[in-house]
């Protein structure tokens, strides 16, 4: 079987993610194409969604399990485990910033119910941009970042994109490769801008990772399952409990507290990219004894017959 290893994004993270620790002294030179990159992500990542008011008792429970609890889990444990001021604040910048535009083809990939995502990440996306300054000014509003400053970041990194967005399905180009390319180099240049930082220290950032990322779609996917809700929607849900767009807030730390706060986005793609493998091997199982299961019953049918 041939692997389309340009359209494999965790191959494509994989690969940035090597690069920047092993050949990091390139990613200085190339800070600057981070925010292009990243408009060019956005812009084509989002080209698809329909952006119309989504119907909004579907859409709040996902807006509200990514923008009130992940962010909250994620605002209330990284002031108690982080010391180092830059880490804390690139933690505040991933909790305003909406879900990862990917959490829509993923609950596809895992047969999750897609439109539950679609209309979670358009309210979301929507909600941001009043959100996402607040957030930061709000809990970052003392080390020197302004209402003005945040609202520049939300109308480049969020607003221009998503006007752009209503036009690149003009050039006819497969959104996955511009998508792929923007979130290689971004996580090359944040990976390759922190690589020494991220060797040593970064235990305290590690947990939050994992617990923002892991222990947060665990216990979203163990509520919905108590509460009796479909397998479909507990994927929607476990996604949006534990993805946040980490190229946006990579670049968004970036831009407004230098490189060391793009360090918790760094750590968080390997979190989230290993979440994913791990629910993708899960649903792998599942399908299997599934199939397993409908193998014996028709064995039993035609024994029957």
């Amino acid at each position: 079987m041939q692997i389309d290893l340009h359209k494999n994004t965790a191959a494509i993270l994989a690969l940035a993610v090597a690069l920047g620790f092993l050949l990091p002294e390139p990613a200085r030179r190339l800070e600057f194409l981070v925010i292009p990159a990243l408009f060019l992500m956005m812009a084509f990542s989002m080209g698809g969604i329909d952006l119309r008011l989504p119907p909004i008792r579907r859409a709040a429970a996902g807006f509200l399990i990514n923008y009130l609890f992940l962010s909250g889990l994620i605002l209330s444990i990284a002031p108690l485990v982080l010391e180092d001021e830059a880490h804390l604040l690139g933690f505040v910048v991933m909790a305003a910033v909406p879900p990862a535009v990917a959490v829509v083809p993923l609950t596809k990939l895992l047969d999750g119910d897609v439109r539950l995502a679609l209309y979670s990440e358009v309210l979301s996306y929507l909600g941001s941009v009043v959100l996402m300054p607040l957030i930061i000014f709000h809990f970052a509003g003392e080390v020197g970042v302004g209402v003005w400053e945040t609202g520049e970041v939300v109308v480049l990194l969020i607003l221009l994109p998503l006007i752009a967005s209503r036009r690149v399905g003009r050039f006819k180009i497969d959104p996955v490769h511009p998508i792929n390319f923007g979130l290689f180099v971004v996580t090359y240049v944040v990976v390759g801008l922190n690589s020494s930082a991220m060797s040593v220290g970064v235990g305290g950032v590690l947990l939050v990772a994992f617990v923002r990322t892991y222990i947060s779609g665990a216990i979203v996917y163990a509520a919905s399952a108590a509460l009796g809700v479909d397998l479909q929607k507990r994927i929607a849900y476990t996604l949006l409990a534990s993805f946040k767009n980490l190229g946006l807030a990579a670049a968004v730390a970036l831009l407004l507290f230098g490189p060391g706060a793009a360090v918790p986005a760094a750590v968080c793609i390997l979190a989230e990219t290993s979440f994913y493998i791990l629910l993708s091997a899960l649903a792998g199982r599942q399908e299997g004894r599934q199939a397993s299961k409908d193998g014996v019953r028709t064995r039993r049918g035609r024994l029957g017959t």
